[in-house]
This record gives C-alpha cells, structure tokens and sequence, in this order.
C-alpha cells in the first residue's frame, strides 16, 4: 500500500524534472512553480489591510491604518501578514492542497509567500525561527502531512531563516474551528491545546515567524501565541498565504 507520507519528499524531488502546468489555468506556466504570469497577477491579492490582524481594510476612510479591534484589544502577536483573500480560486487551492495532497499547489503558493517576506524583512531583522502551525497527531495521521510544515519549509529554503517542527505541537484533538459558530467557543476549543515541546530551541529566540495556510478567526495564532509569549518570545510575526474575513 503506498505511503501517503512519502508525497511531500517525493514531489520535491520530481518539481524540478517535469514540466509546471498552472495550476489555475491548467497551461504551460512558464516560471520555477505551477503559476503562469497572467494567472498570478490575477490572484485576489490583498492590498491594504490592518497592520496588526492583516484584515482587509479597504474601503474604509479610517486615517489610522490599525482597526478599530486591535487598538482596543491588541492581540498577544505582533502582526498577521496574508497575501490573498480566501476567495476564489485561493479558497479552492487551499482545499485541494490541504485535502487532495495538491502539493503543486502548495509549492506555488509557498513561493509567492517567500517572496513577500523576503521585501518585508529587507530593511528590518529576520525572525529568529520559523515555526509551522502543529497538527495533532491523530489529524496528521489522517491527512498524511502537514500543510503549515509544507509551506514552512519553503519559507526556511528561500528566506535563510531556521525552521522548527518540533518545538511546539497541539497535544489536544480539538474540534474543526469551522464547525464552532461563536468566538467564545473557539477561544474554549483551544483552551490548553498547545505547548512548547521543547525549551531549549527556543532557548536565545525572541522573535518567530509562525506560519499557516489560512487564518480567518485568529483563535489559533492567538492561542498558540500566548504560549510562546509564555516561553520568553517578544516578537510574533504570523504569516499566512491567505487571510479570511471574522
């Protein structure tokens, strides 16, 4: 029977021998992953957005860029960075990325994060670590991988910046956030599901880039934060490829 946990090392190995179709459109891409030019250019990019939960903010006249939320709530991190919105084709990407094991999808996508961060971090210090967003592993048993560990590793590869997968880990199988119908609910689903696994690498690490697919409620990246803050991390960048509206 073949191992699904194979895919990810295997895909890695074949990208660079077969020819990229785009993922989009289905033609020849003509770049390094599976997105042609035209199509890229045509992804519901997000523009203008709060600084600090990276919520969509245009259309609004506010003269402060920082929404309403996060100047009177800030939240434990210290921004949350998306590149798209979580629309079509991105929302349907993801899908198939994260269930159909598209992993052409997910080197695309990872690319054009990496390229993002690499002119954020241009004139400013790098995150000391990279950490993906950790699966249970009774989830990640039953997908075969982790997508947040799949992005992250291209992130490390192209930004020169460290990865962890080890240093935290969700010691709860909790419920699908996207199955919980208030905030209340999905601040008590992660209520303790989350740890540092191991101290010492964080041991001298002030600042992370904690990375996943899509972030829509924050309750993940809040509850995940709080943890490293907990563990002597002043500075919490979250990076996500795509940003969902509350």
């Amino acid at each position: 029977m073949f191992d699904i946990k194979v895919l990810p090392t295997l895909f890695k190995s074949l990208i660079g021998l077969l020819p990229t179709s785009c993922v989009v459109c289905g033609r020849d891409s003509q770049n390094c992953y599976n997105l042609c030019h035209v199509c890229e250019a045509e992804l519901p990019w997000i523009q203008r957005s709060c600084p600090v939960c990276g919520i969509d903010r245009i259309g609004q006249s506010q003269i402060v860029d920082t929404c309403g939320s996060c100047l009177l709530n800030p939240p434990p991190f210290t921004s949350c960075n998306g590149i798209f919105h979580y629309v079509s084709p991105i929302d349907k990407l993801l899908t198939d990325f994260k269930f159909n094991a598209r992993f052409e999808v997910g080197f695309a996508l990872s690319n054009i994060l990496s390229k993002y961060m690499q002119r954020y971090y241009l004139n400013s210090k790098k995150p000391d670590l990279i950490l993906p967003v950790p699966l249970h592993r009774n989830r990640l048993r039953q997908r075969g991988f982790n997508q947040a560990i799949e992005i992250a590793k291209v992130v490390s590869r192209l930004c020169h910046i460290p990865l962890s997968k080890s240093a935290i880990m969700k010691i709860r199988d909790t419920s699908p956030q996207t199955e919980l119908g208030t905030a209340r609910a999905r601040k008590l689903n992660l209520r303790g599901a989350f740890s540092v696994a191991n101290p010492a690498i964080l041991k001298n690490v002030k600042s992370v880039a904690l990375i996943d697919d899509v972030v829509t409620t924050m309750a993940t990246v809040t509850a995940l934060s709080k943890v490293l803050q907990s563990h002597g991390i002043s500075r919490i960048d979250v990076w996500c490829l795509a940003r969902a509206n509350r």
